[in-house]
Formats: C-alpha cells, structure tokens, sequence
C-alpha cells in the first residue's frame, strides 16, 4: 500500500492552459478492455455545471503519454444517442519542470443549465500501451502482457466518483513501477474483470497503472498495408487488391524454432503464435486469390462473407510474413449514377482481420482513365491525399486517375467507415478506351495488308 502511495502524484502546474471550473465529474466509469491487441477504452461521464451560467464546451483532459497512441476516439450523448463535435487542441497543461502533463479534446456540448447535468460517452483505441512481459520464453510457455496506464481519469476538473474496470482479466498482478515487484492491489476482482474504485479525486491526480496479465494469444501488427481498389465501368467489376506486411509483437522465441514439438503441442493449447488470419470480404466476391513472396498459397477457404488463411509457416513473435490478397466484385454494389457523367463511389476503408492495429495504410481508389475527381468525403482523419495517374492494361493516356489517402496508427475498428469519391465521367471519355484499341487494331490491320502486297521475294537475274 506504501508503494501505492508513493506512485501517486499530485501535480503543481504551471503558468499553461488549465481549463475554467466550470464543471463537476460527477461520476465516471472507466472501462478497459484487456482482450485484444491494442486498448479499446470506454467512458461513461456525468456532468454538472457548477457555474452560475450555461455552458457548453467540456474539455476532456488524455494523460499525455497516450496523447500520441490515441488510434481513434468518439464522443457521444447518452441523453440523444448522437455523436457530439470535437476538437483536438494544440494547447496543453504542463508541471512545474516544464513536462506536459495532459493534451485535450475540446468537446461541445448542447447548453447546460446551472446546477443541471449531462451525460457523455466516449471510446478511445490506444496502442502501444502493452507489452509482453518476460520478452522472451519458451514456446510452450504461457505469454503474459505488462499494461501501462493510468489509474485515474486525470481530468481537469474535480470529480466526486469514480471507478477503473479492466475487463476480459483472467490472473492479472499489479507491479511496482520502479522495482517491477509485485504490490499489494487496491482492486477487487469480480467476474473476470479488475475494479478500482476512488471517490473525491482531485483535478489532474495522477496515478501510473502496472499490471501484468495473462494472454497466451498472438499480437499482429500490419506495419504497411497498401490497399487498392480498381474501378473498372467497361468491366462493371471493383477489384480489390491487399499487400500486407504483418508482424507478430508477441514475445520472441528464447530458442529456436523447433517443428516437432510445435507439432506435437499444436492442438493441445493456445498458442501465442499467428497460424490463422480471418479477413472480412465483400458481398459476391469471386475470383479470391492469396499469394506471398513465394507464390500463390493454397491454404485458404472463403465461408460466407469471411476469407480464412494460413501462412505457410507459423509466425511467432517478431516474426514477419508478407502477403497479397485479393477479389473481385461487382459495381453496382458501389456505384451510383447522379446523371449528367457524374457519379459517386462508396468504398469501405478497411477488409483486414480483427483485433489489429496498423502503422502505415495507403487507401489507393483507381477510377477509368479519364475520370475527373471532383470531392473526396473520409470519415476519419488522415494524413496526406493525393491523386495522381497509373497505367494499367489497354490504358494509351494517362492512366487510371489515383486518389491515395495515407494513414498512421489505425485500429481495425474504423474498417466499418466508408470513403465516398465523386467523380465526371462521361461518354466521351467511356468510350475513348474502345475507339483507340479500334483505332490502333485498323491501324495495325492495314499496315499487315499493305506490307503483304510487297514482293520481297529474292529473284535471280535475267
């Protein structure tokens, strides 16, 4: 409990941006989820406006340590079930040393009356938070994570209740920070989850988190994934074409790989190596195929909307495995015709497999040669776009017209989002393609008959 107490930091802060007290958390319930490959965090928020007029914006203070590891997040209204405007701040609460202590997302809320309350939810994907601790084992040994958080909400604003649940925890121990020995846990443990509860918590209490926990499960991280979608109205087909680099953050191996006992423990237990990819594929998807820098692998099955394969080997942790998939759909299930040329295309952002996360994703839209873009509408925030030409099969000008939307840190969870492109693309340009291989096979044609005439047959002399 000494060790607790220790850990537990009570900020002075700077001459920095602190928001107004213009709010009360009256209650916070924090929830983590501890089952997956990167933090999915959920927070259920009341507040009271203890000013003395309406308010509207809420300023919602992240521990800047997972400032940068914040993936995704939302904001909505438990009163309306509706989504509310945020903003990221580029202001920042700072200590006395000069370290920045929280960032913030500045939230607007509908006018709150005095003394009236308001209720929010807001989810948060963080990675880079867990770890495997020991780094290396055995390849039959049980893996466990090290979590590193905070055990409060850190919030700007005084709060009068409340409780941090870990959820999906099966044996989970708290750590001293700075010995890394276990300490006594001020949480209780119900129904595979870690409840902390703290009532009166003043504003910017920070209290760092360590836990270990068992999750003998496999980590994948696509480090790159170049994703493209080839429009074809000629064909009236979408192609979706996929290369990953994937990489397993598990624990590595402290020996080497050796088959036969893999063999022989493989079906006896989890196993904190990748055997086994689930991706989610269109509606009416044909033509699936999945190749690596070998060639083409034949250990995959398409099942109802799902695309199950295996690598050629199994990929332990800190192991690579490279790999291309694809397939082929039809075009109405996208497009749709506006009238005059004009028409929009509504693809989703991501098919990859569950419970991963993603540093780098290039979204590349191949439209018909021709085709002028005239908006691109993304849910989510990115990077770069850009759009560009690329030469593909029978193209004899430019090329497919290329938007490519670049992306960092992302979580398998925005592949439900769609990308909506509208573009120009009339009948003169839809039927430039046919009238030039026409052209070009007339051409070739009459230069076949032309030089067929020429006697270039050698004749003797008379």
């Amino acid at each position: 409990m000494l060790a607790l107490t220790l850990l537990t930091v009570f900020v002075s802060l700077c001459h920095a941006f602190v928001p107004a007290k213009t709010w009360q958390n009256a209650n916070i319930e924090r929830a983590i989820d501890l089952q997956r490959a990167y933090i999915a965090e959920r927070w259920s928020i009341e507040v009271k406006n203890i000013d003395s007029i309406p308010n509207s914006e809420y300023y919602l203070a992240i521990p800047h340590q997972l400032w940068d590891r914040l993936s995704v997040f939302s904001v909505y209204s438990e009163n309306s079930q509706s989504v509310l405007p945020t903003e990221l701040l580029e202001e920042a609460t700072t200590s006395d040393n000069g370290n920045t202590l929280v960032n913030y997302i500045k939230v607007t809320l509908p006018p709150v009356a005095p003394k009236s309350t308001y209720k929010i939810t807001v989810t948060l994907s963080i990675t880079d938070i867990i770890e495997p601790l020991p780094r290396e084992l055995k390849m039959t040994d049980e893996q466990t994570l090290l979590l590193q958080t905070t055990k409060t909400a850190v919030s700007a604003y005084d709060t009068k209740s409340y409780s941090l649940k870990l959820i999906n925890v099966v044996e989970a121990t708290e750590i001293d920070q700075i010995h890394g020995q276990a300490i006594e846990d001020e949480g209780s443990v119900k129904n595979n989850a870690l409840t902390y509860e703290f009532q009166d918590v003043a504003p910017f209490t920070l209290k760092p988190l360590h836990l270990i926990y068992k999750h003998n499960l496999p980590l994948p991280r696509i480090n790159n994934l170049q994703r493209g979608i080839w429009v074809s109205h000629w064909g009236a087909t979408v192609q979706f074409v996929e290369d990953y680099q994937l990489t397993n953050q598990a624990a590595k191996l402290d020996s080497g790989f050796a088959r036969a006992e893999f063999m022989k423990n493989k079906n006896t237990r989890q196993s904190h190596a990748l055997l086994a990819l689930q991706l989610q594929l269109e509606p009416e998807a044909e033509d699936i195929f999945f190749t690596d820098l070998v060639g083409n692998v034949s250990t995959s099955k398409p099942l109802g909307q799902s695309l199950y394969i295996k690598p050629r080997f199994p990929v332990f942790g800190g192991w690579h495995y490279n790999f291309t998939v694809g397939w082929t759909t039809p075009l109405s299930n996208y497009l749709k015709d506006l009238g005059d040329g004009e028409y929009t295309i509504s693809v989703p952002f991501l098919n990859g497999p569950p419970d991963v996360a993603y540093d780098h994703v290039d979204l590349s839209i191949y439209l018909p040669e021709g085709s002028e873009v005239l908006d691109v509408a993304c849910p989510i925030g990115y990077e770069t776009i850009s759009e560009d030409y690329e030469l593909s099969y029978f193209d004899l000008g430019n090329g497919h017209t290329k938007v490519t939307i670049s992306f960092d840190n992302m979580v398998d969870q925005v592949g439900k989002f769609e990308i909506l492109i509208k573009y120009k693309y009339g009948f003169k340009e839809w039927m430039t393609k046919p009238l030039n291989i026409a052209k070009y096979v007339f051409v070739a044609l009459i230069s076949y008959l032309a030089l067929s005439k020429i006697d270039i047959a050698l004749k003797a002399k008379k």
